[in-house]
């Protein structure tokens, strides 16, 4: 940041912040955000909702995502928000298996008894870390999977990589099963950001791995870049961004750390004097975004990055993604099956469900015959309208009423009056400019897209500052 211009741009986003930033803001990684989600709703609502889903002959034919949870690591990061168990006992991880696969045979039970045949096009399995699978174990699950998954039909298999617990052959054994993008968990390159965080993987690792015969195997590679982790610097991030770079991903996955030490106690461990404070970490961010938009990725919704050859780049480019709780996916995938611990599903606009997290009740509900569902959220219209807003400007950073009302057939400026009025404080600021028939984010505006979005939350509402 050298020039007068970007200085300014600095302090006025750092004034900004502090106006919008006085109370903690959702993510919209789904809404309504899962706090508001019902353990009412259990396994035969998501049952009907699945029944719903498979109705007509479309939504038949409609493509779906399956997640696979795999919660195990055998060594916990300090900063890691998702929902994971650590061991070095290899046996917790087999009979974890053992219920997951049982698991995917009630849910196959359930398909065939309904004369459902799901149309899976894109699996992604996740954790945890579902690298730490030993190989025979990971084709039991492959051919576990077969029998809800026709394989042929797959155009995205993703897997998220633990760069320690693999090697290059490694990586062509995941290609062997049909594995065509993987995703790595690089968040820093800086060695003494990897020191303070409990994850030591020198940059010197990731090029032995992405090695050009191995990149071949892959249609595609992601890198999971973290802003806001203990002693991170704008000059060390700035060397981070620049090895990502030179190591070429084809995406990029760029995004605040979430601090929840409430829920993750490990987080403790982290030096809260060395983390970076809310606007310096604002700033660490809007120098990567400037970046890596200079270096050719095109920025898609608020923190994802993509190589203009890029599937994800040409479908932003059209207007055909989709968000979920795993990001970005090209096409027409809206609705997510999940399995596993923790994982989350939507089903048709206005069901979502996630199983359990704690592996005990997992395991109960699962020995009583049951599908573990924790908990769900069944939408209403209003609910529905909203998210697509909401999705619609985080993704595109702008939004056309006629859209909204051709598809929900409301009159936009007056179901939605209280929330334009309410807009006009970040127009006054230069965030957004509202015309007859569109709202444009504008390019300070878009580092407060989740403080826009807000403004039409019902259920976490945007307060006037």
């Amino acid at each position: 940041m050298n020039d007068a211009k970007n200085e300014l741009n600095e302090k006025l986003i750092i004034e900004l912040m502090k106006k919008y930033n006085d109370d903690l803001f959702p993510m919209y990684v789904e809404f309504p955000h899962k706090s508001f989600w019902s353990e009412k709703l259990k396994e035969e609502d998501y049952k009907n909702a699945l029944k719903n889903l498979f109705s007509t002959d479309y939504k038949k034919k409609a493509p779906l995502l399956l997640y696979v949870h795999i919660p195990y690591c055998p060594k916990q990061c300090w900063f890691c928000i998702c929902y994971s168990k650590v061991t070095k006992d290899y046996e917790q991880v087999k009979r974890y298996l053992d219920y997951l696969f049982r698991e995917i045979d009630m849910l196959k039970k359930f398909f065939d008894e309904n004369g459902i045949t799901p149309n899976f096009h894109d699996i992604h399995l996740g954790g945890g870390s579902p690298t730490y699978l030993k190989e025979e174990d990971f084709d039991s699950l492959i051919e576990k999977l077969k029998s809800i998954v026709d394989f042929k039909n797959i155009r995205e298999f993703t897997i998220e990589i633990d760069p320690r617990a693999v090697t290059g052959e490694t990586l062509k054994y995941y290609h062997s099963k049909g594995i065509n993008r993987i995703s790595l968990g690089i968040q820093d390159f800086d060695p003494e950001v990897q020191k303070a965080v409990n994850r030591i993987q020198p940059v010197e690792l990731i090029e032995k791995l992405l090695t050009p015969e191995i990149r071949k195997n892959f249609s595609g590679v992601n890198f999971d870049i973290l802003c806001g982790l203990p002693r991170q610097t704008r000059e060390s991030f700035r060397k981070t961004i620049e090895t990502v770079i030179k190591l070429s991903p084809d995406r990029i996955c760029n995004v605040f750390v979430t601090y929840a030490t409430s829920y993750r106690k490990h987080q403790k461990l982290i030096k809260e004097k060395e983390v970076p404070d809310i606007y310096e970490r604002t700033i660490l961010f809007y120098e990567s975004v400037q970046t890596l938009i200079k270096n050719g990725y095109v920025r898609i919704g608020f923190d994802h990055f993509a190589k203009s050859t890029d599937q994800l780049a040409k479908a932003f480019s059209n207007k055909s993604i989709h968000w979920n709780g795993l990001g970005y996916r090209a096409g027409e995938f809206m609705d997510t099956i999940g399995i596993g611990t923790s994982s989350a599903s939507r089903v048709t606009p206005y069901y979502y469900s996630q199983n359990y997290y704690e592996l005990p009740l997992y395991e109960k509900a699962i020995d009583e015959g049951k599908l573990p569902i924790y908990r769900g959220y069944k939408m209403n219209s209003n609910d529905v309208i909203r998210r697509e807003i909401i999705h619609t400007m985080r993704s595109f950073f702008s939004l056309d009423f006629h859209k909204i009302e051709q598809l929900y057939n409301i009159k936009f400026k007056e179901y939605f009056k209280k929330e334009l009025k309410t807009l006009q404080i970040f127009e006054k600021d230069n965030l957004l400019n509202v015309s007859d028939d569109m709202i444009d984010i504008t390019e300070l505006g878009k580092y407060f897209i989740y403080q826009i979005c807000q403004v039409f939350d019902t259920y976490i509402p945007y307060k006037s500052k």
